[in-house]
């Protein structure tokens, strides 16, 4: 299965090298450590399947990609979840380099993609903080 970001009902920006993202319809958003906005990055364009994001990420922060693939799957699946992902279309040869942008600056130690969802955007700007 291909993997690719939503873009019907996501909204984003990359800030400091992590994603931000804004789901359109439940004002929920969510902040992505920098493993998981390289994943973000990687499948904005045409789909991609996780094999294909863990290799990118092997290379990029060199480390072995199938100790990773689970990994990236789990990340995949809970992203999917949210409504944050679909599946993709199209083939990797498509798909913008992952780490080619906003990315370019976020090489260091691997850590596990993973995001954390915070929540109503609307109840942020009431709340004033």
């Amino acid at each position: 299965m291909r993997f690719q970001a939503n873009t019907d009902t996501a909204a984003w920006r990359f800030v400091d090298g992590e994603a931000v993202i804004v789901h359109a319809e439940t004002s929920a958003y969510y902040g992505l450590n920098a493993t998981g906005s390289f994943i973000w990055e990687a499948i904005l364009g045409e789909g991609l399947p996780a094999r294909e994001i863990g290799e990118r990420l092997g290379a990029r922060f060199g480390v072995d990609s199938g100790t990773i693939h689970r990994e990236v799957e789990a990340f995949l699946a809970s992203l999917a979840a949210e409504g944050l992902v679909r599946e993709g279309t199209g083939s990797a040869k498509d798909a913008p380099v992952a780490g080619s942008s906003a990315q370019a600056s976020a090489v260091g130690r691997y850590e596990p993609p993973r995001f954390e969802r915070f929540g109503e955007l609307e109840q942020l700007v009431l709340s004033g903080e």
